[in-house]
């Protein structure tokens, strides 16, 4: 299964909706890659910092970063290898952001509400368009995350008007919040399910992402 994260915005929710899918997937036995499509390489950083820190204690996930035009074709070849592949893609329209969503079974579309103001719909919407003339299948999902553990309901207003304009996107029901337990994990090469001490919260919230992204 090819899943890709993408939004306009940029930030670090991205890549951290990544790479703690690509660790869920992998503790649970599957055999995963983690494409960095990204300029920025964070999730390249992060299986390096998973490999050099974990001290095998959790299974490592495969990273590798990947430029826009090599990607289609490595999808074609990697397919065979791997039983999921999550693509961390960058924000800006490119070959490769638009190559993800083509090659994607589901596309996940973080709306940070720190980052409101950056949202481009019409930008966004032209790549979903694109991809779905040769993807008629791809389904999308919204996620909404907060840094806040309440945020104000104007905040969650906007980003829900901006997701009910995206034809055909379902809204992941749970907010995931990028609190201190998501954010350190992150930057330790965790997953939030296996950063100490333990916050379950968090970690109801990235399985239930999990289940809602694989198992629907």
């Amino acid at each position: 299964m090819i899943i890709t994260i993408a939004n306009e915005s940029g930030g670090a929710s991205k890549s951290m909706l990544a790479d703690n899918l690509a660790a869920l997937r992998s503790a649970a036995g599957r055999k995963v890659l983690l494409l960095d499509n990204d300029p920025q390489h964070a999730s390249v950083d992060w299986s390096s910092e998973r490999a050099a820190n974990c001290g095998g204690m959790y299974p490592q996930v495969a990273a590798r970063s990947i430029t826009g035009k090599g990607l289609q074709p490595e999808l074609e070849n990697l397919g065979y290898r791997y039983n999921d592949i999550v693509i961390d893609t960058e924000s800006r329209d490119s070959l490769g952001s638009r190559s993800a969503l083509i090659a994607a079974h589901v596309a996940i579309i973080p709306v940070d509400l720190e980052r409101l103001e950056q949202l481009n719909e019409e930008k966004l919407l032209a790549r979903i368009e694109t991809a779905r003339l040769f993807n008629p299948r791809l389904r999308i999902l919204a996620v909404i995350i907060s840094s806040e553990q309440h945020p104000a309901a104007e905040k969650i207003a906007v980003a829900r008007d901006f997701v009910a304009r995206i034809p055909s996107a379902r809204l992941f029901d749970t907010l995931i919040h990028s609190g201190s337990a998501l954010r350190q994990a992150f930057q330790g090469g965790l997953s939030v399910c296996e950063y100490q001490p333990a916050d379950p919260d968090a970690i109801s919230e990235m399985k239930e992402l999990c289940s809602e992204v694989f198992d629907s």
